[in-house]
């Protein structure tokens, strides 16, 4: 195995070039290097299996070149030899693929020896299981299974290949139907390693899709058929009911007859409406029937807008509301699952976003979701419980901060407890101002940047907070909770209201019931 050198000390390439028999323990030392420049120099021009480095060089240091390296070559043994003893650096070290980090004043020839024999043995067995994986790749294409669902995917995306189609699968004299088996990230089978009777082919369509082709002779009735073609489907149901664990939702759906290639399409499409319906719990794990196209339903535009408005401004009980809102309508409207997915999927990357241009510590940042993720949750109910998750999780990151966050200005305090005193008159700015004493364009920028919000905001957050007190407890009807709270009028009152915790004060009190 090929050794390369590197370290800006010359002291220390002379010391392992002679410290150590390479060609005796089966490595050959191929070249040395002053720094990470001169090392990608020999990389490019020798066959280089490990790299020896120190961290600390002119030019390009060791972790710059371990970057470099990984890109170059994935499968290459990387061992630092430092005389940092910096935890910081081992960490990023060990992230950059090191196998080893060795102290310079500790080391010792036969600890390298070992070293450098233990990662030649991981390298070893990397390369053998790549190449292992590469064979079974190329034996796997190679197989029946493997090129009929690669034609059946050329046939369907670009209409080409219908002659080789006919005559391995939709021959003359057999009747051909598909079997659809999906499954989600905790059961994932390798369906097209099964036995399964009476199938012409097992083929996986995608990570999370196998199609079974099954054949019936031609000579059976309408009635002999589907008893056939049903007992099929129901073998596949039985054995992935055997293995699949409780926690797993997966679902088994029989198509059609498919008497010639071009009808294949439409056998897709009857397995689409079976997905819709098990989406939407309106079917089990084992559908046998076809269902009627889906009428187009609208997705919860407006409700997502809502949504979206509400966490830009930190609103939290508003963002919870709408979140609930945008799964009821889910629920009930039953929207097409694709078009579903990439909205949720936008949606919870703009909530993060805005989560995220208001975030004050970047580590606790929240992360978008990806499509895949989404795609990956198999039922209706689990996808509205995620969002509502999500959404949540928004809160449960230091973003934005509390708009009732304290102040230890007195000047503050002081208006804080005017306006909780004095909220049921018709006070203002000025009010306050006179109050405590100071300007009014003085204490609204002094308020502003300690609190984070106007004076305005903070006297009509403290109003909200007092009517939501007294809608939960019963005794007022809204008009007088809207005088009571200092609304000079019920519509501006119940618009407030709306626009801050996401409903009417009416449908908040309804709720708490």
């Amino acid at each position: 195995m090929n050794v390369l050198i590197v370290d800006d000390e010359p002291i220390i390439r002379i010391g392992l070039r002679t410290l150590v028999d390479w060609e005796e323990h089966g490595f050959h030392l191929v070249g040395e290097a002053s720094d990470g420049i001169e090392a990608l120099e020999c990389f490019r021009k020798e066959q280089i299996d490990i790299v020896i480095t120190d961290i600390r060089m002119p030019r390009m240091d060791g972790l710059a070149l371990m970057r470099e390296v990984k890109e170059l070559q994935e499968d290459v043994g990387l061992l630092v030899l430092s005389c940092l003893d910096d935890f910081s650096l081992v960490k990023e070290a060990m992230k950059l693929g090191a196998q080893d980090y060795i102290l310079k004043p500790t080391m010792e020839p036969d600890g390298l020896v070992d070293i450098l024999q233990s990662v030649r043995a991981k390298l070893d067995e990397e390369r053998h299981t790549k190449r292992v994986i590469a064979e079974w790749q190329e034996q796997l294409k190679q197989s029946k299974a493997y090129r009929l669902a690669d034609w059946l995917r050329q046939y369907v995306q670009a209409g080409v290949g219908e002659a080789r189609l006919e005559a391995e699968l939709f021959q003359r004299g057999a009747g051909t139907f598909s079997i659809w088996v999906e499954t989600d990230s905790v059961f994932r089978p390798s369906l097209e390693e099964w036995t399964i009777p009476h199938s012409k082919a097992v083929l996986k369509w995608s990570d999370k899709v196998w199609i079974v082709m099954g054949g019936t002779d031609r000579s059976l009735s309408e009635k002999e058929r589907h008893e056939w073609m049903f007992g099929c489907a129901q073998s596949v149901y039985t054995k992935l009911k055997e293995a699949a664990p409780p926690q797993a939702n997966w679902f088994v759906g029989l198509g059609p007859v498919i008497p010639k290639a071009q009808d294949f399409v439409n056998a897709l499409a009857v397995h689409r409406r079976q997905g819709h319906r098990y989406f939407y719990g309106e079917a089990g794990p084992l559908i046998v029937d076809d269902f009627p196209a889906a009428e187009e339903t609208p997705l919860p535009v407006q409700e997502r807008n809502d949504f979206l408005r509400a966490v830009s401004s930190g609103n939290k009980e508003a963002a919870c509301h709408w979140i609930e809102m945008i799964a009821e309508s889910i629920r009930r409207h039953k929207p097409n699952v694709a078009k579903l997915q990439s909205f949720v999927c936008d949606m919870l990357g703009l909530a993060a976003g805005f989560a995220r241009q208001q975030s004050r510590q970047s580590e606790d940042e929240p992360e978008s979701v990806s499509l895949e993720q989404i795609r990956s949750i198999p039922r209706a109910d689990l996808l509205c419980s995620f969002m509502v998750e999500e959404a949540v999780q928004l809160w449960g990151r230091p973003f934005g901060g509390e708009r009732s966050k304290a102040s230890n200005n007195p000047f503050i305090k002081k208006a804080v407890q005017f306006m909780r005193e004095q909220y049921r008159r018709n006070i203002g700015t000025v009010d306050i101002a006179d109050h405590v004493k100071l300007s009014r364009s003085y204490l609204s920028d002094l308020f502003s940047k300690e609190m984070g919000e106007s004076l305005t905001e903070t006297l009509t957050r403290i109003r909200i907070e007092e009517a939501k007190k007294k809608l939960l407890s019963g005794e007022m009807k809204v008009y007088e909770i809207a005088e009571a709270v200092g609304f000079s009028d019920p519509k501006s009152f119940a618009k407030t209201f709306k626009r801050l915790v996401g409903c009417t004060p009416k449908e908040f009190e309804a709720t708490h019931k």
